[in-house]
């Protein structure tokens, strides 16, 4: 069974989830290696936000820097097979004027970052997703390249640190804590007992 290593170039706490496999995955393709990478429960991750996500990205937001993620994340997932676009929608409903706003002004800026989201009628609303009642429904904001990470976003994260692995640049490590001064250290390869001492 592989040792955890005294000292590595780079750790990576929290390895299990989307945002931990995919730092891995892009050190190793600007050229980094000896990468350790450390998780709490499982690889992909069983208990933190990727496994219950619901694998849905928009690409309109207030911020530019989440447009760019969003936008990012679509091509890479893309370029790997794992995304469907299907288009997003938020609707306003008829007497929600506050809602009403909020898309406008959600609609103004994702077009200031380059966004093809843009105002719809209820009726466009209807015709997108059909379970709809449009004479609830003011409007809608339609954003035409949001759409769904596939299988899931879980999957990928494995998919990501397996890889990373193969290529002897990552050694990947789940960690179960047992007790306050003992845990139990899972490498791809079985568990083993590890002892250690609890401060605080």
């Amino acid at each position: 069974m592989a040792a955890l290593p005294e000292k590595a170039r780079v750790v990576i706490i929290g390895q299990g989830g989307i945002v931990g496999a995919s730092v891995a995955h892009h050190l190793v393709q600007n050229g980094w290696d000896d990468i350790v990478g450390l998780e709490k429960s499982a690889i992909p991750t069983d208990i933190g936000s990727t496994s219950h996500a619901s694998d849905f990205c928009y690409m309109t937001s207030h911020d530019k820097l989440n447009v760019f993620t969003s936008t990012y994340s679509r091509e890479f997932y893309k370029s790997r097979g794992n995304f469907i676009e299907i288009g997003g929608m938020e609707v306003a409903r008829k007497g929600d004027d506050a809602q009403v706003q909020e898309l406008q002004r959600k609609v103004a800026s994702g077009k200031a970052f380059g966004t093809n989201a843009r105002m719809i009628t209820a009726a466009e609303a209807k015709e997108r997703f059909p379970l709809l009642e449009e004479d609830t429904i003011e409007c809608a904001m339609w954003d035409p390249d949001a759409g769904l990470v596939t299988p899931r976003s879980q999957k990928v994260a494995g998919d990501l640190v397996d890889e990373a692995v193969a290529a002897g640049k990552l050694q990947a490590f789940p960690i179960y804590a047992r007790a306050r001064n003992h845990c139990r250290r899972r490498s791809r390869r079985g568990r083993e007992d590890c002892q250690g001492h609890h401060h605080g």
